[in-house]
C-alpha cells in the first residue's frame, strides 16, 4: 500500500507529533514497521524488542499497536505492564538478564500534552545514532509497506521493570548512608512517568517522602511537564511547609531533573551537575572523564581541573555525551537542560538516578544544598551567573543571526576582551574573564536559543546588550 510518510520525521530523540494530527495509529504502525525492518536486517531476530509508554493520552494503546506490528513481522516483543520512565526501559534494553534488540518508548518527554512520541533505544541503552535513524527513515519512506499488525489478537508478553532497576540503583547508591540521615524529601513527578518510581525508591532508602502531582493526568495539570522554575511553585511551597530537606522534580518521562532547597530556592541542572561531580569525586572516590555539552556550565571545567580530571566538551544533545560514554571512561556526563548520567550506568540521561545521587549527597555531607553549592564554588575557586533566553525567529532569521555571529569581527564587548569563538554549533564567544555566551538555532522549533555564563553582572549585561543589538538589526 502507499502511505503518506512525510510527517514522520525520525531523529535521534525519535519522532514527536500532535496526537490525531501527525501522531496517528497508522503512522505509529508505519514507524514501528520501519524499526522492525531495521532489526530484521541488522540484529538477531530471536531477541525481544521491549516496548514502554509514559502516561500520555493513548500512549499505552499506541504501544500495543506497535507490538502487534512487530509481531506480524515475526519479531518477539515484551511490553511493560504499566507506565515506565524512559531511563528505566533504557536500562532494561541494555542490562536485562537476557539480551534484547533495544526498546521502543512511547513518550513526548517534556513536550505539551497534545503531543506523543516514539523513541528507539539501542541495545546498549542509549539513543539511536544518526546512522540507525537514517536507515529507519529509509524504510519509513518506502513506497510499499506491507503492514498487517492492527488486528493481531495474539497475547502480548509483558514484564514489570521496576524491581530490576531498583536492584541496579542499589549498586550505585549507598542506601544505608541515606537511611541513617533521616531525610525528608518532597517529590514532584509533574504528573509524569517518574511517579511511583523516584518516590518509591526514596522510601526504599528510608526517606520520609511527600509526593505531589502524582495522579494520572494526561494534561499535566495545565502546565508543561518540564522542571523549570516557573512550573515549580507548588513544589517550593510544599518543601517549605513540610520543612523538608530538599524537593526534586522530574519531567514527563523522568530523564530531566531540577531541585529545590529547604528554603524553596531553585537549583538548576547546571548547579546540580557541578555538585554531583564534586560528590562523585570527594565522597564516592570515583574517577573518570567529565563530559558536558557546549551550553553547560564551565564550573564543571574548573572542578575537573581541581580534581585532575579530563574535561570534554560536546555539541548540544545527550547523544553526543552518549558517544563519549561508549568509548571513554566517563565519570559524569551532563547537559544544561537537566540530563545527567554517570559511570557504570546507561549512556543516557536519567533523572531518577540523579535524584538519588542528590539525596545520597545530602546524607554524606549533612549540609543543605546551599551550603554544598558554596563548597562546590570554593573547590572550583570560581563563581558564575547563568541565564538563558529564547528568540522567536523564522528559519531565515535564525540563519542570519548565527551567520553574523560566526563572521563578525568583534574584538571586545565594552572593555571585555574576546578570547575565542567556537563555531562547532552556532557561535560560542569566550571572554578573557571566563564569561561566555552561546547562540544556536533550535532544530525543532522556530527559535534561536542564547545561553549566558558570566563571572560578573557587568559581563552579563555587556553580552546581553551585544546580542540585543544584533537581534534588533535582524527583526
Amino acid at each position: 500500500m502507499t502511505n503518506n510518510t512525510k510527517s514522520i520525521k525520525f531523529g535521534t530523540d525519535g519522532w514527536r507529533a500532535i496526537i490525531a494530527d501527525g501522531f496517528t495509529f497508522n503512522n505509529v504502525r508505519i514507524a514501528s514497521h520501519a524499526i522492525g525492518k531495521y532489526v530484521l536486517n541488522n540484529c538477531n531476530r530471536d531477541l525481544p524488542i521491549l516496548i514502554g509508554f509514559d502516561p500520555r493520552f493513548l500512549a499505552d494503546k499506541f504501544a500495543r499497536s506497535c507490538a502487534n506490528e512487530l509481531i506480524s513481522l515475526g519479531l518477539n516483543v515484551e511490553v511493560v505492564s504499566n507506565v515506565v520512565p524512559t531511563p528505566v526501559i533504557a536500562f532494561w534494553a541494555a542490562k536485562s538478564p537476557k539480551k534484547t534488540n533495544g526498546a521502543i518508548q512511547f513518550t513526548a518527554s517534556h513536550n505539551p500534552p497534545e503531543y506523543c512520541g516514539l523513541k528507539y533505544i539501542t541495545s546498549y541503552g542509549g539513543p539511536a545514532p544518526v546512522e540507525i535513524t537514517n536507515e529507519i527513515t529509509k524504510y519509513i519512506r518506502a513506497e510499499n509497506l506491507d503492514m498487517k499488525g492492527e488486528e493481531n489478537n495474539t497475547s502480548i508478553p509483558t514484564f514489570a521493570p521496576k524491581e530490576g532497576y531498583v536492584t541496579h540503583l542499589k549498586k550505585l547508591i549507598d542506601f544505608s548512608k541515606i537511611k541513617n540521615a533521616n531525610l525528608k524529601i518532597v517529590y514532584d513527578p509533574m504528573f509524569g512517568a517518574g511517579n511511583n518510581y523516584l518516590d518509591y525508591i526514596l522510601k526504599e532508602a528510608g526517606c520520609e517522602t511527600v509526593t505531589i502531582h502524582n495522579k494520572k493526568d494526561p494534561l499535566f495539570g495545565g502546565l508543561l511537564p518540564e522542571p523549570k522554575e516557573e512550573f515549580l511553585n507548588e513544589l517550593k511551597k510544599c518543601v517549605t511547609e513540610n520543612k523538608a530537606n530538599m524537593g526534586l522534580a522530574t519531567d514527563g518521562d523522568a530523564d530531566r531533573i531540577s531541585a529545590v532547597d529547604r528554603d524553596g530556592m531553585f537549583y538548576s541542572p547546571n548547579k546540580i551537575a557541578s555538585m554531583l561531580l564534586r560528590h562523585l569525586v570527594k565522597n564516592k572516590k570515583l574517577k573518570g572523564k567529565v563530559v558536558r555539552t557546549l551550553s553547560t556550565t564551565h564550573l564543571m571545567d574548573h572542578l575537573a581541573k581541581k580534581y585532575n580530571l579530563e574535561l570534554i566538551e560536546t555539541q548540544v544533545g545527550f547523544k553526543w555525551i552518549c558517544e563519549k560514554m561508549l568509548k571513554e571512561s566517563v565519570l559524569i556526563g551532563a547537559e544544561e537542560s537537566g540530563g545527567i548520567s554517570i559511570i557504570n550506568h546507561i549512556p543516557d540521561k536519567d533523572a531518577i538516578l540523579a535524584g538519588m545521587l542528590l539525596t545520597e549527597m545530602l546524607a554524606f555531607e549533612n549540609k543543605t544544598l546551599g551550603e554544598i553549592y558554596k563548597d562546590t564554588l570554593n573547590d572550583a575557586n570560581w563563581n558564575c551567573i547563568n541565564d538563558k533566553f529564547d528568540l522567536h525567529m523564522d528559519e531565515k532569521q535564525k540563519e542570519i543571526l548565527i551567520s553574523r555571529l560566526q563572521s563578525a569581527n568583534i574584538q571586545k564587548f565594552g572593555d571585555l576582551q574576546i578570547e575565542s569563538i567556537n563555531k562547532i554549533e552556532g557561535a560560542k564567544y569566550l571572554l578573557k574573564d571566563g564569561s561566555w555566551f552561546l547562540a544556536r538555532a533550535s532544530g525543532t522549533e522556530p527559535m534561536a536559543r542564547v545561553y549566558f555564563e558570566a563571572t560578573s553582572e557587568k559581563s552579563l549585561k555587556l553580552m546581553k546588550s551585544e546580542i540585543q543589538r544584533i537581534v534588533e538589526s535582524i527583526l
